[in-house]
């Protein structure tokens, strides 16, 4: 039956199968972490199917060897395979998932000599609109970096809470509206991936997708310069009539892009006299309960 299940899904694409494919560290870590567990689970799984198999066979109805013990109760070598082993995988899994939920903390930036780039997300019925602050740009559905890069990712919600995650280069962090959460990503290849909110919010989900492109440095250059040349400009006014709950055809560019526009999209949600992002304390309000969340 697994066989012809296996054989049956063979033709779907399953879009988080694409997380076994990676193409950045964080991405590449959670690969591995899940290749661990699984053979962790083997250790305990395989044993226990072979065992049953055998216990049916040595105990046929048919059978004519088999010893009969109406007095056994106890064997240490039973106990130990029980016991012994599911303790020790529990250790190398609690080892495992300590030092993995620090290295993996979302907030922790990735080791790089290049300069990160910063990249604002801000997740609307049903489309996603990423803000470069230091190039004076937005898209629409579409997340464009150079390969080998550190993206600084700050994400926020204009509407419910949304998931934002690109399969192949790892991790899934929640947005919020009126706060901030913050991820690091990186890829070492060019290429298209996928990428969408995986937080059910609504008729336009299943289409609030994007086009995750790494490039080079020099087509990531002349991709600032298309969407500076084709864009027009946002400020928070014409942010709020594009949020209007819509599903979005194709991609759109915006440029010039008002300053400081993703601060006033999260401070539409503040009570007035409230404190700015940038004066709360650490682990208040800018995400940091999230971050225990942000990687599954």
């Amino acid at each position: 039956m697994m066989i012809g299940l296996t054989l049956l899904v063979s033709g779907c694409d399953f879009s988080y199968m694409s997380t076994m494919d990676p193409v950045g560290p964080i991405g590449e870590t959670e690969r591995d972490i899940t290749l661990l567990t699984i053979l962790l689970m083997a250790f305990v799984f395989i044993p226990i199917l072979g065992m049953t198999i055998a216990i049916a066979w040595r105990y046929r109805s048919t059978s004519t060897s088999s010893k009969y013990t109406p007095d056994w109760d106890h064997s240490w070598l039973v106990e130990l395979f029980a016991w012994g082993g599911p303790i020790i995988i529990l250790i190398i899994l609690a080892v495992m998932t300590w030092i993995s939920t620090h290295d993996l903390d979302p907030y922790k930036a990735i080791e790089s000599d290049a300069k990160p780039i910063r990249i604002d997300a801000v997740a609307t019925d049903w489309k996603w609109l990423f803000i470069y602050p230091e190039e004076g740009v937005a898209s629409v559905n579409e997340f464009a970096f150079p390969k080998n890069v550190p993206l600084e990712i700050h994400l926020t919600s204009n509407s419910v809470m949304n998931a934002f995650m690109i399969q192949r280069m790892g991790t899934q962090i929640f947005a919020m509206s009126g706060m901030q959460t913050k991820l690091h990503l990186m890829s070492r290849e060019t290429g298209n991936f996928d990428g969408g909110n995986y937080q059910y919010t609504g008729d336009g989900f299943s289409k609030m997708r994007f086009l995750a492109r790494a490039m080079t440095e020099d087509n990531y250059q002349q991709w600032l310069d298309q969407v500076r040349s084709q864009g027009s400009a946002i400020d928070l006014a014409k942010f709020q009539k594009f949020a209007q709950p819509s599903v979005a055809d194709g991609v759109t560019y915006f440029a010039p892009v008002q300053d400081g526009l993703f601060d006033k999209i999260i401070n539409q949600f503040r009570e007035p006299g409230a404190l700015p992002e940038q004066q709360m304390a650490p682990g208040h309000g800018a995400g940091g309960h999230q971050a225990a969340t942000a990687h599954e």
